[in-house]
């Protein structure tokens, strides 16, 4: 028997109509539906979003804990509302829930677009408009998505734009107020580190796209466990763009501090060679004072 035969301990199904019924959604990806639970779709695609669960319950712990501010409490609650929709999405194949997984993206995103774009401005006013216009701008873009032009790569298209204007935006503003020179270049290559993630997953994701054929037949031929762990291609950007969300998250949470001028009051721990959370530093327990003895 060969090795691959020893580590391959069940074969694919062929695919068909599980339990939720026919797709209804305007997107199917690469992973073969319904081959290895009847209850799901793209178990794979489904389950990967676990990372999502766990990376942004400890953002929004980090976020209470560590006096935050309300906006990466609510960037934390819509990152795990992202991955709760992508589950359901990928278990049911069902239009719905697409909408549950594309939408809250957009929202998520919109909510530091707005801050960060905001942040500058001394006159309450201004920031104001800068909140409702882009509400109003997500509102219009929800209803166009929603009714009018329903093409994936509309939604695709305006995630990427909100990204890319909240990280030119953010590099300039590490630029003008954090002033410590090894600190400065530190968060440059932290954002740095986060893209990578994000568009390393979606490579991976692209490449799962255009040679999905060869990789069914790959998988189909390593078997279960293996094929779906290492040959799902979406799963990994799952995976990927989670960990490259949480960092992203951890750099402005820097940049907020010290915006803020509260960066020798917070410091970054790191767990598994990544960073991992922007803490309060501990304060050192006070010192009781003697008292004098009577003679």
């Amino acid at each position: 028997m060969s090795l691959l035969q020893q580590l391959t301990l069940f074969q694919y199904k062929e695919p068909s109509e599980g339990y939720w019924g026919p797709v209804t959604a305007t997107i199917d990806w690469c992973e073969e539906n319904y081959v290895v639970s009847p209850f799901f779709a793209e178990i794979v695609n489904a389950t990967t979003n676990l990372s999502f669960y766990f990376l942004s319950l400890n953002l929004l712990r980090s976020a209470i804990k560590n006096d935050h501010g309300l906006m990466f409490v609510f960037v934390s609650i819509g990152m795990c509302v992202v991955g709760i929709g992508s589950w359901l999405f990928h278990m049911t194949l069902k239009y719905e829930f697409q909408l549950l997984d594309e939408l809250p993206m957009i929202y998520v995103t919109a909510i530091p677009f707005a801050y960060i774009f905001g942040l500058e401005t001394n006159s309450k006013f201004k920031r104001y408009l800068v909140y409702v216009t882009t509400g109003t701008l997500i509102a219009g873009l929800t209803y166009i998505y929603c009714s009018v032009y329903k093409n994936p790569e509309l939604h695709q298209a305006s995630y990427a734009v909100l990204n890319i204007s909240i990280v030119v935006k953010s590099v300039s503003l590490v630029k003008k107020h954090v002033t410590d020179y090894n600190q400065r270049h530190f968060l440059y290559k932290f954002v740095g580190f986060a893209l990578f993630e994000f568009l390393f997953g979606f490579l991976v994701w692209n490449l799962d796209t255009v040679y999905c054929s060869d990789l069914i037949r790959v998988r189909r031929l390593v078997g279960l466990p293996l094929g779906a762990l290492l040959f799902e291609g979406h799963g990994w950007w799952h995976i990927l763009t989670s960990l490259g969300i949480f960092h992203f998250i951890l750099y402005n949470q820097m940049l907020n501090v010290w915006y803020r001028g509260l960066q020798d009051k917070y410091e970054l721990v790191w767990r598994l060679g990544m960073p991992f959370e922007v803490r309060l530093k501990p304060q050192p327990a006070p010192v009781a004072k003697k008292e004098k003895s009577s003679k």
